[in-house]
């Protein structure tokens, strides 16, 4: 299967967050609660996969990257913030191959940003072991008449 994962596509938005947004700390979905804002909390919402032809499968993942901005003006704050992930979302770097945010949109809920992006590709499993044939005795005579 390819190398990457869900993992590392997550590590990824978490490494262009940090370049857009430096001095803002990056949480993944295991961290504890009573955080200091500002700070984004990345969190995979689903990870669907359908097979497309033979061993080639094509798998889709949602995540959900929540901005937790400080007062005053958290609308304001949160709203400015998503117009950067749009562009910051946009590509993700993962071992130098590129992977397209698409199906961007975002909402503010009790100051709370929430920006939702999908990223897609496409696994090719590998082909399944065949056993080998151990031996093979062939017997044969010519006719010359």
């Amino acid at each position: 299967m390819n190398k990457v994962s869900s993992n590392r596509i997550r590590k990824g938005i978490a490494d262009a967050l940090a370049e857009a947004f430096p001095g803002i700390t990056v949480y993944d979905e295991e961290s504890e609660q009573g955080l200091e804002r500002p700070y984004f909390m990345v969190q995979m919402l689903t990870t669907s996969q359908i097979q497309e032809l033979g061993r080639r499968y094509h798998r889709t993942h949602t995540f959900d990257i929540t901005f937790f901005p400080t007062g005053p003006q958290y609308n304001e704050k949160a709203h400015a913030t998503a117009e950067i992930l749009y562009d910051a979302l946009a590509t993700v770097e993962i071992d130098g191959e590129i992977y397209r945010g698409i199906n961007m949109k975002h909402e503010v809920n009790d100051q709370t940003l929430h920006f939702f992006v999908d990223y897609n590709y496409w696994l090719w499993k590998p082909k399944p072991e065949m056993p080998k044939m151990q031996t093979l005795e062939q017997e044969g005579y010519l006719n010359y008449g």
